[in-house]
């Protein structure tokens, strides 16, 4: 990498252009500040130099006339220092007297009083080579040692640039060192409680949902292949049974129908997977619409009574018919109905119970389908969502890969509701769905509008 691309020549750079600019209106204040208080003090001086030339001329004036007065601002401007010059005038603009300051650049004060029952007008001036050199002294000096600061922080930032970098370069080499057989490995994280420390915890945090990631595609593609495996090998097996040898039309007929009937069923699940993959990737696009959760699930009793009556399972419906007013896709909510009464016949006796129960409140709709059948183990509940798993082998019979619940899960957090897997109060398993209002996403609605 260019050392003018790098963060330390950056922060350098960026150190050194701060400290020029600082050290220049430093400089420049310093010197506007000194020159400011070098002109004060020298007005100070001649306010009260022309005090004393109005004492001088009211005391030592030996007449009451203007002649008086100039002769004794003559005799004032002979004690002057050098280079000082004095004005005596009338009101009127007749010059009494006049001698003149050496130099061009002048600092001039005034002052108008009464001397001997006439008015007139002084004026010292003084001139200011002495504070033009000083100034440009300071001036040069300070030019001169920016160039000799500035070569010295540059040295200084580039170093503390390094220093404080040297943490990141070290989680820079760690995170290279990762390599994607192994997800295990961390950052050091340093106990600083600063911006790296935070950012050695992020850099960790963002390793740790990779791993997950990682770990939970490639389980998926693992269990992806398994099932797939199964029907395939079935038809290949069927097809090379076919034609080893002569067989009557019906035998081919069966074979026909196991191949066709494990097709279907690897159809289905390609499917399935292509859902998942769908609502993974945020492809799965729901066409929402303000619905009457109610109506939609009270409809669907007669969808899934065939389900119940095969098994001779008593189907419990209550639903409040035209209440739950909410923002869903009409179509992903029956799916996610037949999934949950699919799942609960699936897995309850002959003869057992299935029951479905609907609430709407102001805020929330409820959702609970409740079975009678052996119900989940406890450690066997966090994973229940997951793909391709299959809680024991009691509940798996029945068929199934393992893809409705988690296409379920898929269903509701594209809704931003909650669903999860209890223990029902009678034995069984109970599945509770709770799916936001229309009013209760109102305010979110409005912004995304």
């Amino acid at each position: 990498m260019s050392h003018r691309r790098s963060v330390r020549f950056k922060l350098t750079l960026w150190y050194l252009a701060v400290l020029a600019v600082g050290m220049a209106a430093f400089g420049a204040g310093t010197w506007l500040v000194l020159r400011q208080v070098m002109l004060s003090n020298r007005a100070q001086a001649l306010d009260q130099r022309l005090l004393a030339i109005e004492q001088f001329i009211e005391n030592e004036s030996r007449g009451g006339d203007l002649a008086a007065v100039r002769e004794e601002a003559r005799e004032y401007a002979t004690g002057l220092p050098a280079g000082h010059g004095l004005r005596v005038w009338t009101p009127n603009g007749d010059l009494l007297y006049e001698h003149q300051a050496a130099g061009r650049d002048l600092f001039q004060r005034r002052r108008q009083f009464t001397a001997r029952g006439h008015v007139v007008e002084a004026e010292l001036s003084v001139p200011l080579e002495d504070l033009d050199k000083t100034l440009s002294v300071l001036r040069w000096v300070m030019i001169g040692l920016l160039p000799v600061v500035i070569a010295i922080a540059a040295l200084g930032g580039w170093w503390l640039a390094r220093r404080a970098l040297l943490p990141v370069d070290k989680m820079t080499r760690e995170a290279r060192s990762i390599s994607a057989r192994d997800l295990t490995a961390r950052v050091t994280v340093p106990s600083t409680g600063d911006e790296l420390q935070r950012l050695a915890e992020a850099w960790n945090e963002l390793l740790s949902r990779i791993e997950s990631s990682v770990r939970s595609v490639t389980q998926f593609t693992a269990d992806a292949a398994h099932e797939l495996r199964t029907p395939v090998a079935v038809i290949r097996a069927s097809a090379d049974l076919a034609v080893r040898q002569e067989r009557t039309s019906e035998s081919y007929r069966q074979t026909l129908r196991k191949i066709l009937r494990e097709s279907a069923q690897m159809t289905e699940l390609l499917d399935e997977l292509l859902l998942l993959v769908r609502g993974d990737t945020g492809q799965w696009q729901f066409r929402f619409d303000a619905i009457l959760a109610g109506t939609v699930v009270g409809a669907m009793r007669e969808a899934v009574s065939p389900l119940a009556e095969a098994k001779q399972i008593v189907l419990e419906w209550n639903v409040p018919s035209r209440t739950g007013l909410i923002w869903a896709d009409e179509s992903a909510l029956r799916r996610l109905v037949m999934i949950l009464i699919d799942n609960a016949v699936k897995f309850t006796p002959e003869g057992g119970r299935v029951a479905l129960r609907f609430e709407a409140g102001p805020n929330q709709c409820v959702l609970e389908v409740e079975d009678s059948g052996i119900g989940i183990s406890p450690e066997h509940v966090p994973h229940i969502f997951d793909r391709f798993y299959r809680a024991d082998r009691a509940r798996t019979v029945g068929g199934g890969v393992g893809l409705g619940l988690a296409i379920a899960r898929t269903i509701v957090e594209g809704h931003q509701g909650t669903i999860e897997a209890l223990a029902a109060p009678g034995g069984g398993a109970l599945f509770r769905v709770v799916l936001p209002s229309v009013a209760a996403r109102e305010p979110e609605l409005a912004c995304s509008s």
